[in-house]
């Protein structure tokens, strides 16, 4: 089956996350060691339930103020500072948008409540992704199967016509398991590699 869309997991993949200067003032001013404030945040018991839909984004960051003494009037201010290092993979995109409109392009990620509305504010995804899928929003969570198959239907392909993009092998090979073709996301350059690797070998016509 020739390849028809192809789907990317936001962070780590489309965003770059490396860059935790600003999470690193945030530990300096609270005493953290250096690394415990990503740790604090994504390992809460409100990060899980956010990303499942439990609970809206602030609910995290109320848990989080909490643990570390912080006023509610500086949530805010920790919530824009964490995030302040994410960069958009501009060449990942500029490849992304070469692939269009002869292949969809759709996004299946693990995302809190608020993740859409900054995605698309910040770095304009909604006009370069036809459809976007948010655990936070289906209550659904990577590995589940039953959220690449809501991507699917969305964008009305088969696996089998389908390549995922991700980080995290346990949600390649959860894709894979469906029959989609599956990418792990190590550097830009290989994934790219990798993606035209698949769409040259099912696309042959």
């Amino acid at each position: 089956m020739p390849i028809r869309a192809v789907f990317f997991d936001v962070g780590g993949v489309l965003l770059d996350m490396e860059n935790h200067d600003k999470r690193h003032e945030w530990e300096v001013r609270l005493d953290l060691p250096q690394g415990q404030l990503t740790q604090i945040v994504f390992g809460s018991e409100a990060a899980t339930r956010a990303a499942s839909g439990e609970i809206p984004e602030q609910g995290v960051w109320k848990e989080v103020g909490h643990q570390l003494g912080l006023r509610e009037d500086q949530l805010p201010e920790l919530q824009r500072d964490f995030w302040a290092g994410e960069q958009l993979d501009t060449g990942l995109v500029r490849f992304i948008q070469s692939l269009r409109p002869r292949y969809k392009i759709g996004i299946i990620s693990n995302a809190w409540s608020d993740a859409r509305f900054f995605h698309n504010a910040r770095f304009k995804m909604n006009t370069w992704v036809d459809v976007a899928v948010y655990s936070a929003e289906v209550k659904l969570i990577k590995p589940d199967p039953r959220i690449y198959q809501l991507a699917l239907a969305h964008l009305n392909v088969c696996a089998d016509e389908s390549v995922f993009v991700d980080d995290m092998l346990v949600n390649v090979e959860a894709a894979q398991n469906l029959g989609m073709k599956g990418v792990q996301f190590k550097n830009t350059e290989q994934t790219i590699t990798e993606i035209r690797r698949y769409l040259d070998d099912y696309n042959q016509a």
